[in-house]
């Protein structure tokens, strides 16, 4: 029977064989290996090295968009730290305005207060919604770097087949089952990633809410004027 027509039973063997599924790696290819195959039957390879790299790209732009909201989330902390001044410029002008005695200056100093506090509301939703997105983007490099991993491991399996398409007896001893069962280990790990995204992208929607009906408070309340 054909190897490649046998790697499904032989992957539920290797499943079976205690904790060492996890950990198992797929033999070596050597690149050197792959210099006596004729070109005309490198295709799979050449296919599967062009996804590596296009893996590798969206790894990097990953990193890129998580360096983006890591600086997002430092600008809405250092807001956050303003509008916490705010609020206790504006509790020391209630004190103060309660001191004087004057209705019309203590009427104009709560106002001022109330609208601090809304802005201070709006910036704490805008911090937790800047670490919602910065979690969220952390995910996804994570999973642009497991799929990277996964494009290896695809890559490493195209080799052993055209190698061993083209007779090469280096590979004799090896298995298909042992690289599809790295293959779909290495997809597994993305498909569980895929649905950590899924929680923390809906955590993401519910603070950029709370962050809007935060904004619109503050947007619904009349223009406050400090106190002389």
């Amino acid at each position: 029977m054909n190897r490649w027509a046998t790697f499904g039973v032989a992957i539920v063997g290797m499943a079976l064989v205690g904790g060492c599924s996890h950990t198992h790696q797929a033999p070596t290819i050597k690149e050197e290996w792959l210099a006596r195959v004729p070109p005309a039957k490198m295709a799979p390879v050449d296919d599967a090295r062009a996804a590596q790299r296009t893996a590798m790209n969206e790894a990097n732009r990953a990193d890129a968009a998580l360096t983006d909201a890591k600086n997002q989330t430092k600008v809405a902390k250092s807001e956050r730290d303003t509008a916490e001044s705010r609020v206790s410029t504006a509790e020391a002008e209630v004190k103060a305005a309660k001191d004087t005695g004057n209705a019309e200056r203590l009427q104009k100093a709560q106002g001022l207060h109330d609208h601090a506090k809304a802005g201070k509301s709006a910036a704490d939703a805008k911090v937790n919604y800047a670490e919602a997105s910065e979690k969220a983007a952390s995910t996804r490099k994570d999973i642009a770097e497991a799929r990277v991993r996964t494009r290896e491991a695809e890559l490493k399996m195209a080799e052993y087949q055209v190698l061993e398409q083209n007779g090469d007896t280096r590979v004799n001893k090896m298995h298909p089952a042992e690289f599809e069962a790295e293959v779909q280990r290495r997809r597994a790990d993305e498909a569980k990633l895929r649905d950590k995204l899924a929680k923390e992208e809906q955590q993401v929607a519910d603070a950029r809410k709370k962050w809007n009906d935060a904004r619109q408070n503050i947007a619904s309340q009349p223009a406050q004027q400090p106190t002389g």
